[in-house]
């Protein structure tokens, strides 16, 4: 006889597989607390970050999008879709821009968030909007004033974008 679980032991299941880098196991393990829940929005995340632990971008993105879907004030799920736009070479001006719609819907969902402030200052950088990358930066500064990276672009975009 098969002992019968919940959709909460397979995320947890998989949560714990993730922690020790097991992402394919992990994955399967979401799998099917989905399966049980599909409004679930932990598992979507949860198997979102072990597609992106694996490189996996476009899965990832996809279940942080249906994690969203569920649960749309889970900051860290817009925050992480940023990312793997972020992290794709291949990214264009449009992913970009979408990446920043996430990381400013984060942002009003968490005003403190002082890496989503960074990030969105990255991808105002990359487009060229000095300016706007420095607001960003600001805020970062002004919420964590010891923020290193987000002080140490602040200086880069100062000197070499608007001597």
């Amino acid at each position: 006889m098969t002992e019968l679980h919940d959709y909460k032991y397979y995320t947890n299941l998989g949560i714990s597989e993730t922690n020790n880098g097991n992402f394919e196991e992990a994955i399967e393990n979401f799998n099917k607390a989905i399966n049980l829940n599909p409004t679930y929005s932990l598992a979507h995340f949860s198997k979102a970050v072990a597609y992106h632990n694996l490189n996996r971008l476009e899965e990832a993105y996809e279940n942080y999008s249906k994690a969203i879907v569920v649960y749309p004030q889970m900051v860290d799920a817009y925050f992480n879709r940023a990312q793997t736009i972020l992290s794709n070479e291949n990214s264009d001006d449009e992913d970009l821009k979408k990446a920043l719609q996430d990381l400013e819907t984060a942002i009003e969902l968490d005003t403190k968030f002082v890496d989503a402030y960074y990030y969105a200052a990255v991808i105002k950088k990359k487009l060229q909007d000095y300016r706007g990358a420095l607001k960003y930066l600001d805020k970062a500064i002004e919420i964590e004033p010891e923020a290193v990276h987000s002080r140490a672009l602040k200086k880069l975009i100062q000197q070499k974008y608007l001597k």
